[in-house]
Formats: structure tokens, sequence, C-alpha cells
């Protein structure tokens, strides 16, 4: 018998170990002070300027022929920049204006001719910076018949006194805040059209032409967090159902919050009621 054999004959191909492999473009962002180039958070309205630096391949030497930039808030995306071209390199640069709230993501590609992309890409945090606010620290509050007045103007940040204010209207207009002792509810700031305030005769408010309507709310911030306070602050929401028309049984530490005619908001500090009784300090801060 006559036995056939075949034989397999695999043939490879063979090529240089050392063949590079090929990387594509190289795509890297613009550093130093003048440009933000990795996570950051700015406050809302900030301008921080951006930028890329590309080069082709050192491998392939493949022209570059696209880049694009976009900005994705809220998981949706939005392209500012797709350009196409040919080049061996690329820069580019832009100041961008942050708004609103929230963390956008800043995105950077780069493409050659081959279809090989480079990309770079990081996060931006947008806080609100708050309102802008005037600070009146460590205001002196008399009784009645004191030199240093109960009646406080938070557009101006200074005190009248009951001579000031009984028959000039104009001032009256000015007054948000009334400091008093109160027979049964102690150390007490209220507005102008509060009822209390009214009955002391002393204090001569029911005689006022114009009354401005300031309404309190408690709150739960401390000293220390309003001490902490810069030259901006976020203020807490008003609740609208627990307003008052005064805060009163007043102890030293205590913050609490404010909406005067115009809305404006304000926080006041209590700093010292003193042994007397009928004298305060206090700090105050609002809106401006």
């Amino acid at each position: 018998m006559a036995l056939l054999m075949s034989a397999a004959v695999v043939v490879t191909s063979c090529g240089k170990d050392d063949d590079p492999v090929d990387p594509g473009p190289t795509l890297n962002l613009k550093g130093g002070a003048t440009y933000t180039s990795a996570d950051a958070t700015v406050q809302s309205g900030s301008v921080i300027r951006v930028g890329v630096n590309g080069l082709k391949s050192s491998v392939s030497g493949d022209k570059l022929v696209r880049f694009k930039f976009a900005i994705t808030a809220n998981n949706t995306a939005t392209t500012y920049v797709d350009s196409t071209f040919s080049s061996d390199s690329f820069t580019w640069e832009t100041d961008l204006t942050l708004s609103g709230v929230g963390e956008v993501r800043l995105s950077f590609e780069l493409w050659d001719k081959n279809g090989m992309k480079a990309d770079q890409a990081f996060n931006v945090t947008i806080e609100d910076p708050g309102m802008q606010i005037n600070k009146f620290l460590d205001v002196e509050f008399g009784s009645w018949d004191d030199a240093v007045g109960s009646f406080f103007a938070t557009t101006e940040g200074g005190n009248y006194t009951v001579g000031l204010t009984a028959t000039i209207p104009a001032n009256q207009q000015k007054i948000d805040l009334i400091f008093f002792k109160g027979a049964s509810n102690g150390n007490t700031f209220a507005s102008p059209d509060d009822a209390d305030v009214n009955t002391i005769a002393t204090l001569k408010v029911n005689q006022w032409t114009y009354k401005n309507q300031t309404r309190f709310n408690p709150t739960t911030i401390t000293a220390a967090q309003f001490d902490a306070i810069g030259e901006t602050y976020q203020f807490p929401t008003f609740n609208l159902s627990a307003q008052t028309s005064k805060m009163n049984n007043l102890v030293n530490g205590q913050v609490f919050l404010f909406k005067t005619k115009n809305d404006k908001l304000g926080l006041v500090k209590i700093v010292d009621l003193y042994s007397r009784g009928d004298r305060a300090k206090a700090s105050i801060i609002v809106q401006k």
C-alpha cells in the first residue's frame, strides 16, 4: 500500500522588531498663571483663559486636520469650535465667561489626517458669588433719651434719635430697625410698623408719617459664622410664612435675618446687651 503524506509549509513574514508604533498627534493644555488648565472652582461671571498646543505625530508625520472644543453642562455638550485645516502644528486659545451655577466639563480634541486623535479635558465648578453687602460693625443703640439713637437706617449705616425722627418724615423713611427694651419681652429689634413699638410713648413712632415694613426670621447662624462673612454673601431664603415684625428676648451672640420694605436682606448679630438692659451693641450686614 502506497502511503501518501503531505506536508504543510507555514510561511510567515518577518519584520523589524523595532518598528515604531505611531502615537498619533499630541495635544497639550497651555499652562501657567494666565491660563486655567486643570480642575478649578470659580465664581459665576468669572473670565478664564484656556488654550492648547498641538503637534503632528513624530512617527507618521501626518498633517493635523481638525480641532474641536466643547463644553458639557447638565449632561449636554455644546460645541463652540470645530475647525478644519492642514498643518504640522496647531495653537489656539480663548477667554471664556462662565455664568450660572454648577459643574461644566471643557474638552479639547485634535485629529490628524489618518484619523488618529489626541484629547484633553478638565472640570470647572461655577459657584454663586453671593450678594454684594454693606457691613456696619459694632453699632451702638441707646434708649429714647440717650444721645445714641434707637433708630437705624440700613441704607446709611447710622442711627437716628427721637428728636431726629419724631417730626421729620424724610428721616422716618430711612428707618428699618428700632431697638428698645420691652416691659415683658426684653431687648427687642422691631419694624417701625410693629404694634408694640407704636405703644411706646417716648419713642413717638405712633406719630410718624412713614413706617417701613421690615420683617424678621430667626436663624441657626452662629456668631462665628457671621464674623466669617466676607465682602459677598448668599443670604438664607427668607421664610414669608414665619416672618414677624420684631425679634425679642434677644441674647448676646444671637443672629437673625431681616428683609426691608425694598426686599433687601440683612443679618443682625447681637454683640452686647450690656448690664443696663436698654443699651445694645450690634453688627449688621445688609444687601447693597
